[in-house]
């Protein structure tokens, strides 16, 4: 089930998963894809926001890192969010995110 979430909720109860914390993770994705997040930013101005996925249970992202980064540069106040492990458990497949166009970060084999 996809649902939304305040912004700042997530940041304040999901970590990024390596224990860095949200403003390290901003400033990696910043520094090491900013093509990537340009791209991923425009689509989310144009209307696609594929629901960022959660670990409840962890309380911690399991994807959609690059998609939080560009909200938070949008100014955005609520996103969309979904149980990594839930129905839905085949997004993993289809992330519209995943890999990089960036040319010193080619995207990852996925098998």
């Amino acid at each position: 089930m996809i649902d939304t979430m305040p912004l700042a909720d997530l940041l304040t109860n999901f970590t990024n998963g390596d224990q860095t914390g949200w403003e390290a993770e901003q400033e990696w994705i910043k520094k090491n894809h900013p093509r990537r997040l340009a791209r991923i930013r425009r689509e989310i101005q144009t209307g696609k926001f594929p629901a960022v996925r959660l670990c409840y249970d962890e309380k911690r992202v399991i994807d959609g890192h690059h998609r939080i980064i560009a909200a938070l540069d949008l100014g955005l106040t609520d996103i969309p969010v979904g149980d990594a492990w839930g129905p839905e458990s085949d997004w993993d497949l289809h992330a519209p995110d995943n890999g990089s166009d960036d040319p010193e970060d080619p995207p990852e084999e996925r098998g």
